[in-house]
């Protein structure tokens, strides 16, 4: 990796990806005053290279205020909170500049696994494995093949990478020295407080150092943590197992999403090496597996097989699915392939109860097509092309969204259905149809 020289061309460009208004740390400093202030962008890249220079930064800088919010109505029980950290602006906006530059290297030395799909730019998100793990679904029923697959869940991923292999794997992949000697100090300065409901809470008056994972929040903690499991990426692609979807073809071993891994096998025997590799990667850099999240399936003849759980290597044992047992891998259900129906009828719900929450709500007339475009929509939106839809569900579903939004007087009975998605420029009301969206999604131009 070449050395990195911050300008003031790499402020702006980081700065400028940056949204407006997300919540600051200590600082108080949002980006839209970076933004707005082009005059300090030269003085900020001078100070981030003299602070990269230096190997070190200020302790203010590298201190994050966490925020607890409840998971559900049981707020004795802390396992129940879910910590949100908000970061210093200045400490972000210089590990943008830094992401930046390691990605760039990461990606001209191709070394980011292809299997890992959750940092990759210009990819489709959860939509990419999630596809190719629907191809493989259908591929084994309709040839009849078998396969072994496994669902991997690591407990607390972000919050136990050790801080010795973060380093290690910097090294073991070229970054740049002195960025590796500048993200060493400030991973041994890590600190927080944690905050409920926007008090600072009596036991946490002195910062909370942070010996173990990954300080989320910025730019950079995506591409470190997936570089920290790209090895097991390179270990099960190395072990000459996983499925062929055909004969010649190239073999899929694993799909990962962040730490969300699945493992692929075209025999019990083979699975089990893939899932002994896993485990001992794991144990090396002492990540710990949430067994009660892990299950494995396997599938003979197109037909899954009933067995028993599988006792691996280390004292720890996963569940096997049956063929009325789903498990929820990307937010969707999944047996051989996914239970299709059963999801179809969640998301509706969930979209149903979003749209006549939105409708509720004192929003204005244009907030609330706002607020359906960029709420309510995206729930259906997730499941074009790998549930399949078909033109009448979908015309059906446009029609119910007009019943319930004139049951709440936002559409008149008798009003014009083509202006309810047109856009608003053109004297629309500027609605997403479902039909629509999901043509120009799924279908080619």
């Amino acid at each position: 990796m070449d050395p990195v020289i911050i300008t003031p061309d790499d402020v702006a460009e980081a700065v400028r990806r940056a949204p407006n208004w997300k919540s600051p740390g200590l600082d108080g400093l949002h980006h839209y005053w970076l933004k707005g202030f082009v005059v300090c962008h030269a003085v900020l890249a001078r100070q981030f290279q003299e602070a990269l220079d230096q190997k070190s930064l200020p302790s203010l800088f590298t201190t994050g205020i966490t925020h607890l919010v409840p998971k559900d109505r049981d707020t004795i029980d802390p396992s129940k909170y879910r910590p949100i950290t908000c970061l210093p602006t200045i400490y972000k906006t210089l590990t943008s500049i830094l992401s930046a530059r390691i990605t760039r290297h990461l990606n001209s030395n191709q070394v980011i696994s292809r299997a890992q799909n959750g940092c990759r730019g210009g990819g489709r998100g959860t939509k990419e494995p999630l596809l190719i793990d629907a191809v493989i679904g259908k591929v084994v029923k309709r040839n009849r093949r078998n396969l072994s697959a496994a669902w991997i869940d690591y407990k607390k991923a972000f919050d136990s990478v050790p801080h010795t292999w973060l380093e290690r794997v910097l090294e073991l992949y070229k970054v740049d020295c002195t960025v590796r000697d500048f993200l060493g100090q400030c991973m041994g300065q890590w600190s927080t407080i944690l905050c409920h409901l926007g008090e600072r809470m009596t036991a946490a008056e002195n910062h909370i150092r942070i010996r173990r994972g990954i300080f989320q929040g910025d730019c950079l903690s995506p591409i470190w943590f997936c570089l920290s499991l790209n090895p097991l990426s390179t270990l099960l692609e190395g072990s000459g197992r996983g499925f062929q979807l055909r004969r010649g073809g190239t073999k899929v071993t694993h799909l990962f999403y962040m730490d969300d891994l699945k493992l692929f096998a075209s025999s019990r025997s083979h699975l089990m090496e893939l899932l002994n590799i896993t485990c001992d990667f794991s144990n090396s850099i002492r990540m710990e597996l949430g067994t009660d999240k892990c299950a494995v399936l396997h599938v003979e003849r197109g037909r899954v097989a009933n067995s028993e759980g599988i006792d691996l290597s280390m004292p720890i044992n996963i569940r096997t699915l049956s063929e009325a047992e789903t498990y929820r891998y990307l937010g969707m259900s999944q047996n051989i392939g996914v239970d299709e129906a059963g999801m179809k009828q969640s998301v509706c719900d969930v979209f149903y109860a979003r749209l006549t929450k939105v409708l509720n709500s004192l929003l204005s007339g244009v907030n609330k097509t706002h607020a359906y475009n960029g709420w309510v929509m995206p729930v259906l939106m997730y499941t074009f092309g790998i549930l399949t839809w078909t033109q009448t569900e979908l015309n059906a579903l446009d029609r119910k969204v007009r019943t319930i939004m004139t049951s709440h007087r936002m559409h008149h009975p008798r009003s014009s259905v083509m202006r309810q998605y047109l856009p608003r420029k053109h004297g629309g009301r500027g609605f997403l149809s479902a039909l629509t969206m999901h043509n120009r999604s799924v279908q080619p131009p």
